[in-house]
């Protein structure tokens, strides 16, 4: 005899077309809510990652420059279509052709620099990957609410720990420029000859408190090092 009871008529028959739609329904919906999340968690993760890889090729350029005994310029473009790194060879110690051999400091008096006569690129890539957008990457030190939270501690415009301050852009503002070019010994000059300390500061416009950070090279030795805002003690930390 046939078993009619409903419950089991409905076990066998499987989910109705009203029940498999809400299922649906409630996925789609959980969907959008995480993709979102999902995409934001990433770009606050490559923001974090980012002075990493420009303290990377901040060192690859130092390298460099000791190892074929060339002038190498680090240049940071801030302007909103780039937001780039480019590494330049300037070619400056070569005996054979008078018109690259220059000196230290003349590279830096050069017209055009950094773009010299005998200068080639050997890379330039845009910091905007990973699903970073230009407009999130902000040079500078974050302050006001916002970008920071609102009753989060204005971080001090200090010297690092290093005793070294911000490298403005040049021209001044969005859009200016930053060079940093590293001598045959891995030092960085100024037109004097004189060691010249640099500091990159950079956060994600849309989570400073969290992504603040600072890349410093000091100018004697050409060490690079990596620096982070922390709330304990208000400052940028190694």
């Amino acid at each position: 005899m046939p078993d009619t009871n409903p419950n089991t008529v409905r076990s066998i028959q499987g989910f109705s077309l009203i029940e498999l739609l809400i299922v649906l329904a409630i996925v789609g919906i959980l969907t959008a809510l995480a993709i979102p999340a999902m995409i934001g968690q990433r770009r606050l993760l490559r923001s974090t990652a980012m002075p990493r890889e420009i303290m990377a090729q901040l060192r690859y350029a130092r390298q460099l420059a000791m190892s074929e005994r060339q002038s190498i310029t680090f240049q940071y473009d801030d302007a909103p279509t780039m937001k780039q790194i480019t590494i330049i060879n300037h070619h400056n110690n070569q005996p054979l052709t008078p018109a690259c051999n220059l000196s230290r400091t003349g590279i830096l008096l050069a017209p055009g620099f950094p773009n010299t006569a005998c200068s080639t690129v050997i890379t330039s890539f845009p910091l905007t990957q990973g699903g970073l957008s230009a407009a999130e990457i902000t040079y500078g030190i974050p302050a006001g609410s916002p970008p920071l939270p609102i009753g989060a501690p204005v971080i001090p415009v200090t010297k690092l720990d290093d005793n070294i301050l911000m490298t403005p852009l040049v021209p001044a503002g969005a859009g200016g420029k930053i060079n940093i070019t590293f001598q045959a010994d891995g030092s960085v000059i100024d037109t004097a000859g004189i060691p010249l300390d640099r500091a990159m500061f950079f956060y994600n416009s849309t989570a400073a408190q969290g992504t603040a950070s600072a890349i410093s090279v000091a100018g004697a030795s050409g060490r690079v090092k990596v620096w982070r805002y922390t709330l304990n003690g208000n400052k940028y930390s190694e």
